[in-house]
């Protein structure tokens, strides 16, 4: 699968995690005002106001705080755990936000970036869900509210497990459509960076497009040396290696194309070293743009070398792969079937 399509579904799962995480500081805001969330959920299930806009959001808000501060034991506390639990959903925006930027942008090192900021929310929960067992240890509730409040929840016991059945289906129906609508942002995002260049005697293929290209397909492109980089060097102008287990790719772009099909033939020979020189036009092919690709399968490994333009290519892989030819599709240098 896709590590665009893992980032997202990670950082969209951030989010009920975030909540479950979260959950208990509101719930100990609950306990110390003896009520329980059947109680509260029974309560405003007959209140009518706007749940979409910024001020019917903070209105509930309000309304929730007063409700429970009004039947607290220590109001000051309510309170203070009321805004600590607004403050501990941050990470679910947070998750969110990774999901869209792993979504729309076209950086090459996004994954790294969303890689980051999962782990960063990962352990975020993690230690949330740790602080409420610490906290529960510490701060018990006296006699006649834990009395209350167990009287409460025997009654209303069969009506929890449908209320938690109930919550878990609807939570998990906007998480998938979260991950939905975030797959399809994904697709129109790839179409747009990476959508083939169009085919004429003018067009060059362009090194960020490469890069962007090659990270998509999980190569690692960062500080990765390149075989054939002192041909022709003084009018080398940007390069872009990407290695993926057995598969290389390398691409080189010089100041111009008046000597690229001579770095294309200093690469051919060195892949093909005990070759006859009337042998090599047998693994030519002409390409559209005007350049030529030489390609040979050596004692199970599958090598390659093109020029077009102003660009150089050459890549290697297991002979079973068709990793490389799918690639060279996708950058424009060849049609597909």
């Amino acid at each position: 699968m896709d590590k665009s399509v893992l980032s997202i579904i990670f950082s969209i799962v951030m989010l009920p995690v975030n909540l479950c995480s979260s959950f208990w500081i509101f719930k100990e805001a609950l306990n110390i005002s003896g009520v329980t969330f059947n109680e509260i959920q029974e309560y405003f299930s007959h209140k009518s106001f706007s749940r979409s806009s910024k001020s019917g959001r903070q209105r509930i808000r309000r309304m929730i705080l007063g409700y429970l501060v009004e039947r607290s034991s220590n109001p000051e506390k309510t309170k203070k755990l009321f805004r600590w639990y607004l403050i501990s959903t941050l990470p679910g925006l947070a998750a969110l936000l990774l999901a869209e930027y792993c979504a729309i942008s076209g950086s090459a090192d996004k994954i790294k970036y969303v890689f980051v900021g999962n782990t960063v929310l990962l352990f975020t929960n993690i230690a949330l869900a740790a602080m409420g067992r610490i906290y529960a240890k510490n701060n018990p509730l006296d006699e006649n509210t834990s009395r209350t409040l167990e009287e409460k929840r025997a009654k209303e016991k069969k009506l929890s497990v449908k209320n938690i059945i109930a919550i878990a289906i609807i939570v998990t129906f906007f998480t998938f459509i979260l991950i939905m609508f975030h797959l399809a942002l994904l697709g129109i995002s790839n179409s747009q960076y990476t959508q083939t260049p169009a085919k004429d005697n003018t067009q060059i293929v362009e090194f960020h497009y490469v890069n962007t290209v090659l990270s998509q397909r999980g190569f690692e492109t960062a500080n990765i040396p390149t075989t054939y980089w002192f041909y022709n060097e003084d009018k080398l102008r940007n390069v872009v290696s990407g290695i993926k287990g057995d598969t290389a790719f390398e691409f080189y772009e010089y100041s111009d194309g008046e000597t690229t099909d001579g770095v294309y033939n200093s690469i051919k020979y060195d892949i093909a070293q005990d070759m006859e020189p009337n042998e090599y036009a047998a693994y030519e092919t002409e390409l559209s743009g005007g350049g030529k690709m030489f390609a040979i399968v050596q004692d199970g490994v599958y090598s390659v070398t093109l020029y077009e333009n102003d660009t150089v290519v050459y890549a290697h892989s297991p002979e079973e792969s068709n990793e490389i030819h799918d690639i060279l599709i996708e950058l424009g240098y060849i049609e597909g079937e």
